[in-house]
Order: C-alpha cells, then sequence, then structure tokens
C-alpha cells in the first residue's frame, strides 16, 4: 500500500459500507461493529513490532531514562490520557507532550500541529536526552510538530518509535520501530478516522498495561500501586488488598493503616506475617516488586523455620 494510500483513509470509500445510509440501525451498528474488528486484527499482525516497542521501553525505564508518548491533537490527547492512566500521581517515567500543551486537551490550537520548530522545542523544554524513548503517534505520519521532536530525539541517538498508519513517512524513515497497522478504510469516508485512532489506542493500551506488569505495578493481575488519593481510591485499595491477600475488608483496612496506606506494603504483611517496618524495606530492597519481596519472605522464612 502507497504511503498516499494509507494516509487518505478518510476519503478512501469502503466498499462494505457503500449502502450505509439504507441500512436499519441494527444493520448499520453491525457494519460498524465489523469494520472495529477489523482493528484488532491489523493490530495483531504487528505484534512483533509491539513486542520490540515494550521490550525497549521497559529497558529504558529500568535504567533510569523516560518514555515520552507525544503527539498533536487526537493522537496528543489519546497520549495525555494513556499516561495519565498508567500513572495517576505524575511520578512515572512514562510522560506525554501534546503539541500546544494543556490548552489542547480542550481544544484545537490553530498552527501547533505545522509548527516544525515548535516539536523540536518543546521536546527540549523538558530536557530529553538520548537515555530517553521518544514514542511518536500520528495518523497521517505527517505532523510536522512530530517531525520535529523525533528528529532532534534521533539526532542525539535516543530510541525513536512511531505509531502510524501511514507507510514511507518521514516520521516512519525517523522511526527505529515503526508500528503501522493497516485498518483500511473508514466506515463513512471524509469523516474522520475513527478505526486508526481505534489502533492507536489500542498500542497504548498494550504497552501501558504492559508496561504496568514490567515494572511490578501488577500482582496477579491486580493493579497494586493504587495510592488513597480520594475515598474512592481508598475504597479501590481496600478490594484490592482483600483479593490479593485473601483476607475480610477489617484485617485489610488495620493493614493498610499500619503502613500509611501503601498498598504493596500492606499485601506483603498480610501475605508474610512480616511488620510494616519491615515489609516495607524489603519491598524497596527488591525494586517495590511485590512478588519478588513475597518470594524472599518466604524463602527467608522457610530457612529460618
Amino acid at each position: 500500500m502507497s504511503s498516499t494510500a494509507a494516509s487518505a483513509g478518510a476519503s478512501r470509500r469502503n466498499p462494505q459500507t457503500a449502502n450505509i445510509d439504507r441500512l436499519t440501525t441494527r444493520e448499520m451498528l453491525e457494519a460498524i461493529g465489523r469494520e472495529d474488528g477489523k482493528v484488532v486484527e491489523a493490530v495483531t499482525a504487528c505484534l512483533p513490532d509491539i513486542v520490540r516497542l515494550v521490550d525497549n521501553a521497559t529497558a529504558t525505564i529500568s535504567r533510569g531514562g523516560r518514555v515520552v508518548l507525544a503527539g498533536a491533537g487526537a493522537s496528543g490527547r489519546a497520549a495525555v490520557l494513556a499516561a495519565g492512566e498508567f500513572a495517576p500521581d505524575n511520578k512515572h517515567a512514562l510522560m506525554a507532550l501534546i503539541a500546544g500543551g494543556a490548552l489542547s486537551m480542550m481544544q484545537t490550537v490553530d498552527g501547533v500541529a505545522g509548527d516544525y520548530d515548535r516539536g523540536l522545542k518543546d521536546l527540549k523544554a523538558i530536557a530529553f536526552s538520548e537515555n530517553d524513548m521518544l514514542i511518536g503517534l500520528s495518523v497521517s505520519g505527517k505532523t510536522p510538530w512530530l517531525w520535529g521532536a523525533m528528529r532532534y530525539a534521533w539526532s542525539l541517538g535516543a530510541r525513536v518509535a512511531l505509531i502510524s498508519e501511514a507507510l514511507d513517512t518521514e516520521a516512519a524513515q525517523l522511526a527505529e520501530i515503526a508500528i503501522l497497522p493497516q485498518t483500511g478504510p473508514e466506515v463513512v469516508a471524509g469523516y474522520n478516522t475513527p478505526k486508526a485512532h481505534l489502533a492507536q489506542k489500542h498500542i497504548l493500551n498494550m504497552l501501558t498495561t504492559a508496561l504496568a506488569v514490567r515494572s511490578g505495578r501488577v500482582f496477579g493481575n491486580l493493579r497494586v500501586d493504587v495510592a488513597a488519593s480520594s475515598t474512592r481510591w481508598q475504597e479501590r485499595q481496600i478490594a484490592i488488598v482483600m483479593e490479593a491477600a485473601g483476607c475480610g475488608r477489617e484485617e485489610a483496612k488495620s493493614a493498610l493503616a499500619a503502613c500509611g496506606n501503601h498498598c504493596r506494603t500492606a499485601i506483603l504483611m498480610l501475605l508474610s506475617g512480616l511488620d510494616a517496618w519491615r515489609a516495607r524495606e524489603l519491598l524497596s530492597e527488591n525494586g517495590d516488586s511485590l512478588r519478588i519481596a513475597l518470594a524472599e519472605a518466604i524463602g527467608r522464612s522457610t530457612v529460618a523455620g
């Protein structure tokens, strides 16, 4: 597929939905659902490159670097949402950069996406270095702001990746890892690119979930890095501790209170019998990995016994 064809998803007509305006509501929604199903197939076809993306991002973070998701418009908003959901405390090495800054989350800011130099300057403003990794997001692959950011990252020797639909663009050529799911023409031509953006969000979800697992934020299939920042999140902490430790509500609340509402510490206390101070220390010694800390606690207990 040529780059022109790949980037023209909004205008190419889809033969499968040529008569969508004549369908019943149910038939119309079934057609949309079938087309959305093709997104998963397109993303799955890119799995080898997504594996490389996750492994490189994990390695970057493990050696103290940052992974920066960058995009303009809808792609930039997807980046901000993905980073925010991954690390609500904003204290993790995964971060987002959107053309036009915070204002672009609420409205389209004219001109910023087309400003090549601003992309470069925005990356410099966060002190981006060769130890970091840039993941560019652009459905068309033709966003000058992103080109500027990617070329600057590339010039430093940093790892550069791209999530796009377009083939053979300058952005794809700058990327060491290019993930280019071919989702095909949209349901309604000239409307927007919902299938392409759905693929982008699907890949971001795979990335952030995998990073959460690899960085020790997941125990089993439970997020155990939940902070007690509000009553809602306090309740979620209690539920997670109960599920992970197989205990009752009062026992979970007591453990959380004893360790300052640190979710992983409370779980380790209940599963190992350690007090709050020793459990927190053991977690710190093992990079906050609950799985590794628990194995060490059980190993020490077995030796002592």
